[in-house]
């Protein structure tokens, strides 16, 4: 191992990909794809979540060949020095534009429905200011951070479980495939562009990996329990408030942890989930954040972490954030009509491209 090198444990990295597959699924994902498939979006789900797998093996396959360096690095030898600068490029706006709307979703959380009265822009400046400081400490401090997440929402996950265990009816989620199966395959691509970031956020931070020879296992763990959370919650909205009510409604999980009969024993119930929701939307946020961080500083060659350029960093996030979420409509409209027409292209198309430059390259070094 190279001295000084930054080391997140396969474990802290198989939580830390659980918490970055959840926390803003369940906030917007549900509602867009009930308008789409009813009842059917769990299975939707599911289907998303195994579209993301063998992508996940190829990046890890081709990074285990460039030990030590991250999608940005190896990309310049595998697609020459010019597309390697232009997909660095492309990978630090694209994680800069995650980061942005995984914020936007936690301050619209925030502001519609327990902070009404507090500007949009305050709660936003707080939030990333909290996103700038875990990205100065770096990935391990945020690997670290998610092993705490993934026991806060284990206890989210028990809680909403046994709260909602009076108002469960199963028949909501009946029959399968109502929708047809072909409109069930098309919508799980929304899921997609809420989960599809996974394999270049993993090309990011595999060489910080301690054991990366087992890291398609943690990684694929992490995916699976990931994913089993925003199931198990798209199951349980269904079989509380029923497909047509989550259709209508904008953020429908928080709706759902208001329906459900607690805040008589537990007042204020929403705002003690929130709580334990936020860990993990805050470490989705922050290790998306430091992967735009990162590949800006590899792409332009800087070597030296700079807390001005975090800084630089921070104030743009908040300006976009604001451009982009201050208006919950047009934000709702961005990630159900616009998203997947960019997002799916990226997450899918690129580490197939570096997989078949891998191919192409080990053929030529085979013909001389």
């Amino acid at each position: 191992m190279i001295k000084g090198k930054e080391v997140i444990h396969n474990n802290q990295f198989r939580d830390l990909l659980i918490c970055i597959m959840w926390p803003s699924t369940i906030n917007y994902a549900s509602g867009i794809l009930a308008r789409k498939v009813g009842h059917d979006m769990w299975i939707s789900g599911i289907i998303g979540i195994l579209t993301v797998l063998p992508f996940l093996f190829l990046v890890i396959y081709v990074g285990q060949k460039f030990s030590d360096k991250t999608i940005v690095e190896y990309s310049s030898e595998l697609l020459g020095k010019l597309l390697g600068k232009i997909l660095g490029l492309i990978l630090t706006l694209y994680f800069f534009l995650n980061a942005s709307s995984s914020i936007s979703m936690y301050i619209q959380h925030l502001t519609g429905f327990l902070l009404p009265k507090t500007p949009f822009l305050v709660v936003a400046a707080l939030h990333i200011f909290v996103i700038s400081f875990i990205v100065w400490k770096g990935p391990e401090v945020i690997a670290r951070t998610a092993v705490f997440a993934f026991g806060f929402s284990i206890i989210f996950f028990i809680l909403v479980f046994m709260a909602s265990l009076a108002e469960i009816n199963i028949d909501r989620i009946t029959p399968f495939f109502d929708f047809g199966v072909m409109p069930v395959l098309k919508s799980s691509i929304e899921t997609d562009t809420f989960i599809g970031l996974t394999p270049l956020l993993v090309a990011m931070i595999l060489p910080m990996v301690s054991n990366p020879q087992k890291a398609f296992g943690s990684a694929a763990s992490g995916l699976f329990i990931g994913g089993f959370f925003f199931i198990f919650y798209f199951v349980a909205e269904l079989m509380v408030m029923g497909p047509q009510v989550v259709a209508i409604m904008r953020i429908p999980s928080m709706d759902f942890v208001r329906s459900i009969q607690i805040t008589q024993y537990l007042h204020r119930f929403e705002s003690f989930m929130v709580a334990l929701w936020y860990w993990s939307i805050m470490i989705q946020a922050g290790i998306y954040s430091y992967c735009s961080y990162k590949a800006f500083m590899q792409t332009t060659g800087i070597k030296k972490k700079s807390p001005y350029i975090i800084g630089i960093f921070g104030l743009a996030i908040i300006v976009l954030t604001y451009f982009i979420g201050k208006n919950d409509v047009w934000f709702l409209y961005l990630r159900e009509h616009v998203w997947k027409y960019f997002a799916v292209p990226i997450d899918f198309g690129i580490p197939l491209i570096l997989f078949l430059a891998l191919g192409f390259k080990k053929l030529s070094q085979k013909a001389n």
